[in-house]
């Protein structure tokens, strides 16, 4: 599902929905400005996207850390502050200008009363709401790289879980990196064991061996071609000369060995050229599931089932995506459906083998290579979870275990945010490093570093994305004093008008000052959810003012409020209101339920 902030009257464009559902476009006012500032030839208030007269840029490059932290016992410590964490970049302390704490199945707040218009006669009251769906769990399976018994032995394993390991309120969806099987988000167990029965091990790439050829895996083609590791050359040549060179004639042989150096350079770098392909895909696979997932209005958690790859040559890569699951609040976890995995001696008999005749250096290099090639593999599905507050289970054959330890959702989180000072837009990478004040006997978690954005970011792009992004979450940001409700009527049993209101309190905002007029640009963004958390209809509205001092000093009095209107049918559904101010970057994004009785 794809959405786009659109130019003109600022509208979100959203796919068309099998249900009848219309929309009224929102009215934004400023209740009882004076007489003549309204029938001015030049308004004081516009709601086209037109760039405001002064420049005032803000660059807020927040970085975001996940922080777990556990007892000695490995359980997860509760009811810390933010005065009892420091974190450091680059070795330097600095400022944590923002904190959360993420528990599980945290319900939405209880709305309170806002200083609003009170409703018509007509309008229904708003009664007490239920609590919509909070987890959602990606079960992210690597059909490309898993084996026939992978596929076997973790499809027994996750339909263990989904009989022992959801609660009612769970939301489950089943995604492939073939993208073969797919199932959306979904309490129906029944849809979810179907689609397991479905799964199915598709490999991209041929890892046969049939006939006497040198074998080289992704590993050790990435020490051949980018480190010319003098061992990982030396056992291919080694094996293509046993195959291609060792029954030629003593004549032929020269010649022979020197064409297999040239056969085994070129054979790493198409071996290593298709394994970068399947990991790119992979990486575009989980990067689309991040930003579905940004989508739902909940606690979001991936478990990559994957036998993992090298990240060598795309740490960035893997770096930008795991800042992005920060940003969307998504965790992700590593499971490896391979089990408690052990290295056989000269490789599998069932790929023919290729033995180097008198030379056990080069074949006890060629077991060290697949040992650390494992490692590798494994690095990249650990840098996931400890960077996105996840964990990553592996080298063991107890599956079972490994789903109820990932999918439990019952992590304790702290969410640590700085913006760094005098920060190079370079692109290079920042370690950092958490620590706890005054306490011992704990360990944390969190992640390593990130890399520095690049000149080339598009600034307005940012800004879109992060309205996006806040609007999508289900986490209550208060950097803006704004207060939200709801009000409801039903038109029949089958069609209902939903009225929500968003007031902002402009008393902490800074006007910027031009001739008699004072100038302000903020956004206002309301999105509408159902119940399972997909997206119905939204709509954003960026209000420009141009206040004479009379006129300011009633909005300061009233406040600013919009208005938006939605046609549903009765249910449950979960309003979101965001609201930014474009001069300081302060957001702010509220929750409210309404249940709309059949």
């Amino acid at each position: 599902m794809g959405f786009k902030f659109m130019k003109g009257p600022a509208r979100l464009s959203v796919p068309r929905l099998r249900v009848p559902l219309g929309f009224a476009l929102a009215v934004l006012f400023v209740q009882a400005l004076p007489v003549a500032a309204q029938t001015d030839n030049e308004p004081e208030i516009t709601t086209q996207e037109s760039a405001p007269t002064f420049k005032f840029e803000v660059e807020r490059n927040m970085v975001l850390v996940r922080v777990v932290v556990r007892d000695s016992n490995g359980r997860p410590v509760a009811g810390l502050r933010k005065e009892d964490f420091r974190l450091f970049d680059q070795g330097k302390p600095q400022v944590i200008s923002q904190f959360a704490v993420e528990t599980p199945s945290a319900p939405p707040q209880k709305e309170t009363k806002p200083a609003v218009p009170p409703p018509s006669e007509e309008e229904t009251a708003e009664e007490t709401p239920p609590s919509v769906l909070h987890n959602y769990l990606a079960l992210f399976f690597d059909d490309v790289q898993m084996s026939f018994d992978d596929v076997t032995r973790i499809r027994k394993a996750a339909e263990h879980y989904l009989e022992t390991g959801l609660r009612p309120e769970d939301r489950v969806g089943i995604f492939t990196t073939s993208g073969q099987t797919v199932v959306d988000f979904t309490g129906d167990r029944d849809v979810l064991r179907q689609a397991l029965t479905r799964l199915r091990s598709r490999p991209a790439i041929d890892n046969s061996h049939v006939g006497c050829e040198a074998e080289v895996d992704d590993y050790q083609a990435y020490l051949m071609v980018h480190e010319r590791n003098p061992y990982a050359l030396s056992i291919a040549a080694q094996e293509q000369y046993h195959c291609y060179c060792e029954n030629l004639p003593p004549a032929a042989q020269a010649s022979c060995s020197s064409m297999v150096q040239s056969q085994v350079d070129s054979m790493a770098i198409q071996v290593l050229n298709r394994y970068e392909m399947l990991w790119d895909s992979e990486l575009r696979g989980l990067n689309q599931l991040v930003r579905r997932m940004a989508m739902l209005p909940g606690r979001r958690s991936i478990i990559f089932i994957s036998p993992g790859f090298l990240d060598n040559t795309i740490r960035m890569r893997v770096s930008y995506l795991v800042d992005r699951a920060l940003r969307d609040n998504v965790t992700i976890n590593g499971l490896d459906p391979r089990g408690l995995y052990t290295v056989i001696p000269y490789g599998d008999a069932s790929k023919s083998p290729v033995v180097i005749p008198n030379r056990p250096d080069l074949i006890g290099k060629k077991q060290q290579f697949i040992i650390e090639g494992i490692a590798r593999h494994a690095d990249v599905m650990r840098t996931f979870a400890q960077d996105t507050g996840g964990l990553f289970f592996h080298n063991s054959n107890d599956l079972d275990e490994g789903f109820h330890q990932i999918g439990s959702l019952e992590t304790v989180y702290y969410v640590l945010a700085f913006s760094p000072q005098n920060l190079k837009l370079d692109g290079r990478f920042h370690n950092l490093k958490v620590e706890l004040v005054n306490r011992s006997g704990e360990t944390i978690q969190a992640r390593r570093g990130y890399f520095a954005p690049k000149k080339s970011d598009d600034p307005t792009k940012r800004v879109k994305e992060e309205i996006q992004q806040v609007l999508f979450s289900h986490e209550e940001m208060h950097e803006l004093p704004v207060e939200v409700h709801t009000q409801f009527f039903k038109i029949s049993n089958s069609d209902a008008k939903l009225s929500v209101l968003t007031r902002l309190d402009v008393h902490l905002l800074t006007f910027h000052k031009e001739g008699d007029r004072n100038l302000k640009q903020v956004t206002f963004v309301t999105g509408l959810f159902d119940r399972d958390g997909k997206f119905i209809s939204g709509h954003e509205k960026q209000l420009d003012l141009r206040l004479r001092d009379t006129s300011l000093d009633q909005v300061l009095k009233t406040g600013l409020t919009s208005k938006t209107s939605f046609d549903i049918s009765p249910g449950v559904y979960l309003v979101r209101a965001v609201v930014r101010d474009a001069d300081s970057g302060r957001i702010s994004g509220l929750n409210r339920t309404v249940d709309i009785p059949y």
